[in-house]
C-alpha cells in the first residue's frame, strides 16, 4: 500500500494529471447554462435526414425531445430513418437498451416529406427547427421562408452551417433574432461538442435556450462568435495549412500522422482529411484565407489544386491520401475472431496522391519532433487569437472546445492550459523562432507578446 501510495502522490504531481483534472472542471462547468431566459422546448424539427439530420434527430429523441425529421424526398427520408433504426438495434444486440426501450425512443421520431399532409400540422407546433441542408445560401434562405409560414412566431430556427456566415443566413428571416447557428460535429451520435453561434441580432433568450437544448441532448455547448471557421474550424484552417506544407517536405507523409499520434492526438492529419474529406478540408483552407491572411500562407495553392484534380477525396469515395483496398473481412463470428487476431493491414500512401504531389516535393530533413512543434503551434496560436478577438468567452470554453472538438490531447487540458505549463515566455519565444525561420505565419498572437512580458498565466 505504501509504494502505491507514493506512485499515486507521484503521478498526482505531473503535469498530465494537471490537465487532466482541468479537463474535468472544465467540462462539468460547460454542463451548466450561463444563460438567462431560456425557453422550453418540447417539440423540434430536423430539417434534412443525411448523415448529420439523421444524426441530430436520434441524439434528441434519445434525451426525451419529440423529433419531426422531414426530408424532401422519401427515399432520403428512408436512408435516415434506416440510419437512426441501425444505431438502435445496436444498443439492443449490445444489451445497452431493451427492445421496449428502445420502441419507447422511436416513438418520439415522425419521418416528413414536403408533399404529406400532416407535414404543416408538425412544423405548427414546433419549438425549434434544426436545419442541416446543403450548404447553399440561397437553399438555406428558401427553407427558412417556407419554414416561417408554418412554424409559430416563438419557433427558433438554428442552422448546422459549417462555413457559412450565420448572419447572412438569418437575412433570410422575417424573425432574424430568432435565429442562431447550432453546429454539431460528426459523427452526432459521438462528438461531444455543439457550438453555438449568435449573430449580432439573435436575441440572448434564443442563445440561452438553444445552449439548453444542447445541453438536453448530451452536448457540451460553447458560444462562438459569428466569424469564419467560428472557433474549431477557425484553429483547424492553419493545423491544415501546415501539414500541407510539411506533407512537401517529408519523404513518406505518413511521417506527419505518426508524428500526431505521438504527440497524443487521436489521429495525424492525413487520415483527419481523409476521415472528413480532403474536399470538406480544402474548403476549410480555402473559406478561412481571405480573413486569416498570412496566417494561412504556408501551403501550396497550385499543389493542392492538383491533388483535387487528381480525385484525391477522402476515405468514402475510395481514394484519399491512404490507399484503402477492398474490405474483404469476412463477416460473423470468423470476422470477429479475425479481426482479433490479425492486425489491421498498415496504412500505406495512395500512388495517386503521390503522384499529383511529386512536382510539387521540396524534401528535407524534418524530424517527428520538428512535425510535432510545427503543426501545434499553428494550432495552438490561432486559439490564442480567437481568444484575443473575443471568439470564445474565455480560456476554459477554448480548452475544452478543442479537446472536445479535434481531439486535441486530453492530458494537455487543452491549448491554453498547454501554454500555461510550457510558460507564455518561453512559448512566446518558441513561435518567434519559428517565424524568424519558417515565415510570418508563426508570428504570436499579440495577447500571447503581453503575457509574455510577465510569464502570466491563461489559467488563473
Amino acid at each position: 500500500y505504501e509504494l502505491e501510495a507514493d506512485a499515486f502522490a507521484d503521478l498526482a504531481l505531473t503535469p498530465e494529471s494537471a490537465g487532466l483534472k482541468s479537463l474535468f472542471f472544465g467540462s462539468t462547468a460547460l454542463k451548466k447554462n450561463p444563460f438567462k431566459g431560456a425557453k422550453t422546448v418540447k417539440n423540434i424539427a430536423v430539417l434534412g435526414a443525411g448523415l448529420m439530420g439523421a444524426g441530430i434527430a436520434e441524439v434528441s429523441i434519445n434525451k426525451g425531445l419529440n423529433v419531426a425529421m422531414l426530408d424532401k424526398f422519401e427515399e432520403g427520408l428512408n436512408r435516415g430513418l434506416a440510419q437512426i433504426k441501425g444505431n438502435m438495434d445496436k444498443k439492443v444486440k449490445k444489451k445497452r437498451a431493451t427492445a421496449w426501450d428502445a420502441n419507447i425512443v422511436a416513438s418520439r421520431l415522425t419521418g416528413l416529406t414536403n408533399e404529406m399532409p400532416h407535414t404543416p400540422i408538425h412544423l405548427g407546433r414546433t419549438d425549434l427547427v434544426i436545419e442541416a441542408v446543403f450548404e447553399d445560401l440561397g437553399i438555406k434562405h428558401q427553407i427558412i421562408k417556407e419554414m416561417e409560414t408554418m412554424i409559430p412566431e416563438h419557433c427558433i430556427i438554428a442552422t448546422n452551417t459549417s462555413s457559412l456566415p450565420v448572419a447572412d443566413i438569418a437575412k433570410g428571416s422575417k424573425r432574424p433574432e430568432n435565429v442562431v447557428g447550432m453546429h454539431y460535429f460528426s459523427p452526432v451520435d459521438k462528438m461531444q461538442l455543439l457550438e453555438i453561434i449568435p449573430h449580432e441580432g439573435t436575441s440572448p433568450e434564443v442563445v440561452a435556450t438553444a445552449v439548453q437544448v444542447g445541453l438536453k441532448q448530451g452536448k457540451m455547448p460553447v458560444v462562438v462568435k459569428d466569424v469564419a471557421g467560428f472557433y474549431v474550424n477557425r484553429c483547424l484552417g492553419p493545423y491544415i495549412d501546415e501539414s500541407m506544407t510539411l506533407a512537401f517536405e517529408v519523404e513518406n507523409y505518413m511521417q506527419l500522422d505518426k508524428a500526431i499520434v505521438d504527440f497524443g492526438f487521436p489521429m495525424g492529419p492525413m487520415v483527419l482529411a481523409d476521415e472528413v474529406g480532403v474536399d470538406v478540408s480544402f474548403h476549410v483552407h480555402e473559406n478561412l484565407r481571405p480573413d486569416l491572411k498570412e496566417r494561412m500562407g504556408g501551403a501550396n495553392i497550385a499543389a493542392m489544386e492538383a491533388i483535387k484534380a487528381a480525385g484525391i477525396k477522402g476515405k468514402r469515395f475510395g481514394s484519399g491520401f491512404i490507399s484503402y483496398p477492398p474490405d474483404k473481412k469476412p463477416s460473423g463470428l470468423v470476422g470477429s475472431l479475425t479481426s482479433m487476431i490479425v492486425p489491421p493491414p498498415k496504412k500505406v500512401p495512395n500512388p495517386a496522391a503521390l503522384a499529383a504531389m511529386k512536382p510539387f516535393m521540396k524534401m528535407g530533413k524534418v524530424s517527428d519532433e520538428d512535425i510535432q512543434k510545427r503543426i501545434c503551434a499553428r494550432f495552438v496560436n490561432e486559439a490564442i487569437f480567437c481568444l484575443q478577438d473575443g471568439i470564445i468567452r474565455n480560456a476554459v470554453d477554448g480548452d475544452m472546445a478543442a479537446v472536445f472538438g479535434v481531439g486535441f490531447p486530453p492530458f494537455t487540458g487543452g491549448p491554453f492550459r498547454y501554454v500555461d505549463s510550457v510558460g507564455t515566455a518561453k512559448y512566446c519565444d518558441h513561435l518567434n523562432q519559428l517565424a524568424d525561420t519558417l515565415g510570418p505565419r508563426f508570428k504570436p498572437a499579440p495577447l500571447l507578446v503581453d503575457m509574455a512580458k510577465t510569464n502570466a498565466k491563461f489559467h488563473k
